[in-house]
């Protein structure tokens, strides 16, 4: 029943495989520190209980394969606890040479129950690090790279004002994880250079262009939580916007028009 054609406009296939292509996009104009950084973002897995450990393990070689000096993640790993413990324990055996960071999505905190530090131990078992309202600095060549992660909408309360203060050195290259593709209403100093987002799943279901998000879907919930964009990198407000498709599912399993994928970012 469940196919997987060649033509993404065609694409059609039941969710909880974690099959993935890599979609590669190349951030120009970066800082020379920032030269042949490679990171890999993923975003919306949603681990299900009927994906198999082979699926988990082939998930994390793809990761392996883009080579990556950085893993950022941008949430909603999985609809239940122990489904995330098992996505987080595929990446124990692999290594970044700058680390992996990641934030928390709606479904992640649903799972968890707002237990977030349960979830900061089992992502702190695979040496990744959560990160919500505050940022780390990774030291790279003459410049830092200052990784931010925000809060979900959500069930959360975002905080921006702290991530990026007047303190920035002057090599610098700011990035912001938020799960929610919500551009923050910040000044220049507290903008990022770049910011990744995942949760609109590409809209999930694509017939010619058009998807939930195209008509509207969330932009009068509350609180409001408009989508910036459905996927793909944008230049919005001063900074790169990158909306990751991800990779699965919440509620319908099932994925139309819209591949699954991971995203590999090349600096130049």
């Amino acid at each position: 029943m469940y196919q997987r054609f060649s033509r993404p406009d065609l694409y059609f296939a039941r969710c909880g495989r974690l099959d993935a292509v890599v979609s590669t996009h190349r951030i120009v104009g970066a800082p020379p520190f920032m030269g042949g950084l490679r990171a890999v973002f993923v975003a919306d897995t949603h681990v299900l209980g009927r994906t198999k450990q082979a699926d988990l393990d082939a998930f994390a070689d793809t990761i392996a394969a883009a080579d990556p000096h950085l893993l950022l993640l941008g949430g909603d790993y999985a609809d239940r606890a122990e489904d995330c413990v098992r996505f987080f324990k595929c990446l124990e055996r692999l290594s970044f040479p700058l680390g992996c960071y990641g934030v928390i999505g709606n479904n992640d905190a649903e799972a968890w129950a707002d237990n977030t530090r349960e979830l900061r131990k089992t992502m702190a078992a695979s040496g990744c690090k959560l990160l919500v309202n505050r940022s780390v600095d990774v030291p790279r060549g003459e410049g830092i790279i200052r990784i931010g992660g925000i809060d979900e909408y959500r069930h959360g309360h975002p905080r921006f004002e702290k991530l990026y203060g007047a303190d920035t050195p002057r090599q610098c290259y700011r990035i912001l994880l938020s799960h929610y593709p919500v551009v923050p209403n910040v000044g220049p100093e507290q903008r990022p250079d770049l910011m990744l987002s995942g949760h609109t799943h590409g809209g999930q279901f694509n017939l010619l262009g058009l998807t939930p998000y195209a008509i509207g879907f969330e932009r009068f919930n509350r609180p409001r939580r408009a989508s910036a964009a459905v996927a793909g990198l944008h230049d919005i407000a001063g900074m790169k916007l990158l909306v990751s498709k991800g990779v699965g599912a919440s509620r319908i399993q099932l994925r139309i028009g819209v591949r699954p994928e991971i995203n590999l970012l090349i600096f130049e």
